[in-house]
């Protein structure tokens, strides 16, 4: 199970509809990102919901993305807030 738009836009503090497709982009990608660092499929493992420190830290990347969406700065966007390691370190699998 993954975030979903509603959460996400819950955490991002937006009620309008505008940035649906471009917030469900981030959410994507966010997850993607976090499957991949922690060599894990959340479909497969973790089918009824995630665990808390994985769904935060998604949507910190996806609040991450969201707020750098126009900066001109090479990197914005493109490396996960600080706690994003913090928070997925324990999941990690190494082998």
């Amino acid at each position: 199970m993954t975030i979903n738009l509603s959460g996400a836009k819950s955490h991002l503090r937006i009620d309008y509809d505008d940035d649906d497709v471009l917030i469900q982009l981030y959410i994507d990608a966010a997850t993607l990102h976090a499957e991949r660092y922690l060599r894990r499929d959340f479909a497969t493992e973790y089918p009824d919901a995630l665990p808390r420190p994985i769904e935060v830290a998604i949507l910190q990347h996806v609040a991450e993305m969201y707020r750098d969406r126009e900066a001109n700065q090479k990197e914005a966007g493109t490396v996960p807030p600080l706690m994003w390691f913090d928070l997925l370190s324990t999941y990690r699998v190494f082998s």
